[in-house]
């Protein structure tokens, strides 16, 4: 059963709980099917966070690499010795 379905059900049998005059019943369902979607935002939001926050690093992560490569042509333009070369393709590809 999904979720929609799952709310839709609690909350009509808290409908239903009302209708047979039960109020205590209905609000129970009622604050279970709220405390429900609550937990449903909750979760939407931490994931969405998560996501957001995994492309921020992925996006640092070629940041680093661009600066690094530039770094490298900067210093092979320059006629940077093979040694400082070698240290910096190092440094761009092995982190």
């Amino acid at each position: 059963m999904d979720c929609g379905t799952g709310l839709r059900r609690l909350l009509d049998d808290a409908h239903a709980a009302l209708a047979d005059g039960d109020a205590g019943m209905a609000e129970q369902r009622a604050k279970a099917v709220s405390a429900l979607l609550r937990a449903e935002r909750d979760l939407a939001e931490y994931v969405a966070a998560r996501a957001a926050s995994a492309e921020d690093d992925d996006e640092a992560l070629r940041a680093e690499i661009r600066s690094r490569i530039a770094r490298f042509v900067d210093a092979d333009r320059a006629g940077a010795p093979p040694e400082v070369l070698e240290r910096l393709a190092r440094e761009a590809f092995e982190g």
